[in-house]
């Protein structure tokens, strides 16, 4: 099977948004960080403009949000002398596709929701359309400077000059075409259409307290705190030689509806700070927490093509005084096997009832195939009203992602 066949078999092939949610396991000193972290200069990163220009409306997948990713591998390159050897080694892996090089060489690579990314070159076309004719996909029509390639509806790969779109649809319930999708991207980079960030102000808000950075990670409509002010969240890495500056921003209802002691704690127990603690600040309904770190500290991050993207999970928590529990059930979502969930935090406490009295794997109910939690499912916790609960999950290499968290009425 050629590499064109595989890479499409295997959905989009550049599955970074769980890596990079977690990417920032850090090694090092433990000491947290007591001053506010003194932030980098705003970079001017090639193609960082068009990053969020390829931002396409959710309705277009069918959705009222999607999470994205970008990422500016060459210029995280010019700082290979300062970055870990597993980092560069990562920056370094081949694409896997006809006329790419390695994953560094490109000035960006954007992960659009699960199922699209795009390629911002360098790239050589001809060898890269000689694959893909090989490979069964036919040439379609030009939109907007792209030549569609596809196979069948819910396959694309749309190639400009300087960048390629991929559409991969097969991995969800959807009744759109991959055409349509690569219309609606296509129409928001050339800016005959709208973008994310047009119709959506939390989408808005976020991007503006992130800025630029050598890798952005976004999500809308949800984020990992307890309670439901949040409406959105992410993180930027902004590297240095000596050191690399971490933001990351929670999007609230309102300015009234800010908890900056929530942000905080999620931000020491599961944000992408590792070991060091950042500092945390308000601005309109923006909480931010941020740090610097040794960039020769960073972990690596998840570039490989391993398709183990965070799953898309709502989590309900319902604390019982009486009983001195919280109940946590899967609400929807994608199923998620039982190893690869774990539970985290304290004030857990031994509760007859209860199915979890400490850290560690759930526990619950797994209803799906091959022990897997589905929608419905539930584990009991036993817990003290101080409670912090995080539900955290592993990818099979990388830092956790945590899916949701709750906390007890006097924490």
């Amino acid at each position: 099977m050629d590499q064109t066949r595989r890479a499409l078999l295997r959905a989009v092939p550049l599955s970074v948004t769980a890596g990079l949610a977690g990417c920032s396991a850090l090694s090092g000193d433990d000491e947290p960080a007591t001053e506010t972290a003194t932030d980098t200069p705003e970079p001017v990163l090639d193609g960082d403009s068009s990053a969020t220009e390829w931002l396409f409306p959710p309705s277009a997948l069918e959705r009222d949000n999607y999470p994205f990713v970008t990422l500016h591998p060459a210029a995280m390159l010019e700082y290979a002398d300062a970055l870990p050897e597993a980092r560069v080694s990562n920056l370094q892996s081949d694409i896997g596709l006809s006329g790419f090089d390695t994953i560094g060489s490109l000035d960006g690579l954007y992960q659009l929701g699960q199922g699209v990314a795009v390629y911002d070159g360098p790239f050589d076309r001809d060898p890269l359309v000689t694959e893909l004719t090989e490979a069964g996909f036919e040439e379609i029509g030009s939109t907007h400077g792209f030549d569609r390639y596809t196979p069948d509806d819910k396959r694309l790969v749309a190639v400009g000059e300087s960048d390629v779109l991929l559409v991969d649809l097969r991995g969800g319930d959807l009744s759109v075409t991959a055409d349509s999708v690569a219309g609606a991207a296509l129409d928001a980079v050339t800016g005959e259409g709208d973008r994310y960030q047009d119709v959506s102000d939390d989408c808005a808000t976020l991007l503006d307290a992130l800025g630029t950075g050598h890798v952005r990670t976004g999500r809308i409509g949800s984020t990992a705190l307890d309670g439901d002010g949040g409406v959105a969240q992410g993180a930027r890495w902004r590297l240095d030689s000596e050191t690399t500056a971490i933001t990351a921003a929670t999007v609230f209802e309102s300015a009234d509806a800010t908890d900056e002691d929530a942000v905080a704690s999620w931000a020491a127990a599961s944000g992408p700070f590792g070991e060091t603690a950042p500092a945390t600040a308000s601005d309109g309904r923006v909480v931010s927490a941020t740090a610097d770190v040794p960039t020769g500290e960073l972990g690596p991050f998840e570039l490989s093509s391993s398709p183990d993207a965070a799953p898309q999970v709502a989590l309900d928590f319902d604390y019982d005084a009486d009983a001195g529990t919280v109940t946590v059930t899967h609400n929807g979502g994608d199923s998620v096997p039982a190893t690869r969930l774990e539970l985290r935090g304290d004030g857990f406490a031994e509760r007859d009832s209860a199915d979890q009295s400490e850290s560690g794997l759930w526990d619950g109910e797994t209803s799906g195939d091959d022990e897997t939690v589905v929608a419905g499912d539930s584990v009991v916790v036993g817990v003290t009203p101080t409670y912090r609960l995080f539900v955290l999950y592993s990818p099979e290499s990388g830092r956790g992602v945590t899916l949701g968290s709750s906390s007890g009425p006097e924490a």
